[in-house]
């Protein structure tokens, strides 16, 4: 469970929600892939050794097990991808490598009442809920 400082409520994460961050993010990262390659020797070699660095950083952490154990740490560390795949994006679209997408997956999630920015909310209640029957149930058994 990660918190959300700008919500009252915590946010629940679950391996699913990692996954989608994942399968979110990685068509960017393989755009700009295909960026840097098209560029080749015209980007500067301190900016193509960043981006083969995290290229295979971001391959490595898409590769790993999606699980129950870190879930929270593996979401904080997708969103960090995120942020800096955005900077990234700045950064190659200011050197003028080829076609650089320009949408980043922040701007993939839409507005607020969207369903999708609900589903944490949900599911904080939803479990909030099973722990108080849970507790009801115990409480009238111990009776």
């Amino acid at each position: 469970m990660t918190f959300d400082t700008a919500g009252v409520l915590p946010r629940f994460v679950t391996p699913q929600d990692v996954r989608d961050l994942k399968n979110r993010t990685d068509p960017f990262v393989r755009a700009l892939d295909a960026a840097v390659a098209a560029c080749g020797q015209a980007l500067p070699g301190d900016v193509r050794i960043g981006w083969t660095a995290f290229s295979k950083a971001w391959r490595s952490y898409y590769d790993e097990a999606d699980s129950w154990w870190h879930t929270a740490a593996q979401m904080d560390q997708g969103e960090k991808y995120e942020e800096d795949l955005a900077h990234w994006q700045e950064r190659l679209a200011s050197l003028q490598c080829g076609h650089v997408p320009g949408v980043t997956p922040l701007d993939v999630g839409g507005d607020d009442k969207s369903p999708s920015k609900w589903q944490g909310t949900i599911k904080v209640a939803a479990v909030a809920g099973a722990v108080i029957a849970a507790a009801i149930a115990i409480h009238s058994v111990t009776k």
